[in-house]
């Protein structure tokens, strides 16, 4: 089975009107999201499990890419959407998200306590955190990092 990570960048105050049709019109909230959304700057070439892990292994240090402001939209979002993600821009994200301060086997360590190793999964874990800090350091304000798993 695989898995997709997709980098959607939607204006912030179009959040409200995501969940709002994600709870009522699941095809109305695909075509709002393709009309209102738009491409990161860089697409995730790995596998979406590897995406989610690298968040997992990020939630079990404490760094939370999250903010509490959207959860209520990121549930109704998540209940039609897949697994999602709605991440603010965050300057402190910036330096926790710098490959630099992570070391590969500890990212090997986590995907190997997941059942989910593989050979490149220290590069590929370096890798998601280099497209985490980037996207997230280039949102602006009126911007909301949408990651979607499915």
């Amino acid at each position: 089975m695989s898995s997709i990570a997709s980098l959607t960048l939607v204006p912030r105050d179009s959040i409200t009107e995501l969940a709002r049709l994600a709870r009522t019109s699941p095809s109305s909230f695909h075509a709002y999201l393709a009309e209102h959304g738009g491409n990161a700057r860089q697409e995730y070439d790995w596998s979406g499990y590897c995406m989610l892990y690298v968040l997992t292994y990020l939630e079990e240090r404490g760094i939370d890419l999250e903010q509490p402001e959207f959860n209520a939209e990121s549930e109704a979002i998540n209940s039609t959407y897949g697994l999602t993600t709605l991440i603010t821009p965050a300057r402190r994200l910036v330096d926790q998200l710098d490959p630099s301060a992570h070391r590969e086997e500890e990212l090997v360590a986590h995907f190997d306590e997941t059942g989910m190793a593989f050979e490149e999964s220290g590069p590929a874990g370096l890798d998601t955190l280099r497209l985490l800090r980037d996207t997230i350091s280039e949102l602006r304000d009126d911007q909301v990092l949408l990651i979607n798993i499915g």
